[in-house]
């Protein structure tokens, strides 16, 4: 492994028993990825530097002096190590000395057994069993909250505490509209939306509606994907990436490119919003998005995703189940439908006779029905 240098500070240092190694490095490698190279301590990286007499010393002043969180994982075997017992004295006397560094510490439980001076009136989350992605996500939620807590630090940015209002040119889809309203919410109870329906029910003109209406709400990102364009897989990520301000990576699959890309939204944690449009031709994409980014919303409060398709993820026993609600099931707009629709957004004369000749000429086709039946410029 290559050598890490020693920064100035680091951003999270890692306090463990050697027993948890196993458990521990997966966490401290994706935290690592998130934060950058040489930002996370983890002591067998830095064995260069820690070597040699009075290493004692230099850990209790880094784990008390030196890190802007400190992760201290759990267990009987932290609690009875001399070594550990020492990082733990150093992280007890910082508390001590200034109570309002609380959330510069986060404990988690990684073996069974006690540790002297962590009581039971304290929380301590019980992470074994939980994917390393998803444990990395909650030490990079407590850094933030640490650092927004310093004096004079920036507030965070979240999303709108109000559903917003929506443009929304489209035929009998106001369930959908309703509930990607309540998606865009700081408090949703959903944070996945999954939307089903056969050909010609205006899926993909919904998708864009709905990157449109981001677009207009301050401190949101959102990207759009359509499987339907992976044969340019280049253009495709270039304009997915363009909108949330991140650059489109290079090289390997397209579930490794999206995984880049997520690591890059993950360093930055702001309110964010993923389209995935034509989900059945999404091919091993799929499983990416399955077993990992539909997994992390569980602990990314900031992130939003929407599947369309013909198929959607199937989300029954999955970890992520509570966060989407029953996949909405879009039906073909009727021409009675869209002679409704017209005739809220036409000042000219409508009847169901026009409407269903220019129903049939355009085969039903949602966004060439919406152009034609929605407001004039």
């Amino acid at each position: 492994m290559a050598t890490h240098e020693v920064p100035a500070r680091f951003a999270v240092a890692f306090s463990l028993a050697g027993e948890q190694r196993e458990q521990a490095l997966p966490i401290a490698q994706e935290v690592e990825a998130i934060l950058g190279r040489s930002s996370v301590f983890y002591d067998n990286w830095y064995e260069h530097w820690i070597a040699g007499t009075n290493a004692d010393l230099l850990l209790q002043d880094l784990y008390a002096n030196k890190a802007d969180l400190v992760v201290v994982f759990i267990s009987g075997d932290y609690g009875e190590k001399s070594w550990t017992k020492t990082e733990h004295s150093a992280i007890r006397a910082m508390l001590m000395n200034d109570p309002s560094r609380r959330n510069h510490v986060l404990p988690l439980r990684l073996g069974d057994g006690q540790v002297e001076g962590v009581l039971g009136n304290e929380i301590v989350p019980d992470v074994r069993g939980r994917p390393a992605s998803a444990v990395a996500d909650l030490v990079i939620s407590r850094l933030k909250l640490a650092r927004e807590l310093e004096v004079g630090a920036a507030p965070s940015i979240s999303w709108p505490a109000e559903a917003p209002d929506l443009s929304w040119p489209m035929a009998d889809h106001e369930e959908a509209r309703h509930v990607f309203a309540q998606l865009l919410r700081e408090t949703a109870s959903n944070r996945i939306l999954l939307v089903r329906g056969p050909s010609e029910t205006g899926k993909t003109h919904m998708s864009k509606q709905m990157a449109r209406n981001c677009v207009m709400l301050p401190n949101v990102a959102c990207g759009r994907f359509d499987f339907k364009g992976t044969t340019t897989m280049d253009i495709e990520l270039e304009a997915f990436a363009q909108p949330l301000r991140i650059e489109p990576p290079d090289g390997g699959t397209l579930n490794e490119r999206l995984g880049k890309l997520f690591t890059q939204l993950r360093r930055r944690a702001e309110p964010t919003i993923l389209i995935f449009d034509t989900y059945e031709a999404a091919g091993q994409a799929q499983d990416y998005i399955e077993q990992v980014l539909l997994p992390l919303v569980v602990s990314a409060s900031w992130l939003r995703v929407v599947v369309i398709g013909q198929t959607v993820p199937f989300r029954v026993g999955t970890a992520w189940e509570s966060l989407a609600g029953t996949p909405l099931k879009l039906q073909v707009p009727t021409p009675e439908q869209w002679l409704k629709f017209g005739m809220a957004n036409r000042s000219e004369p409508l009847d169901l006779e026009l409407v269903t000749r220019i129903y049939g000429l355009s085969e039903g086709r949602a966004s060439i029905l919406a152009g034609m039946l929605g407001p004039s410029a």
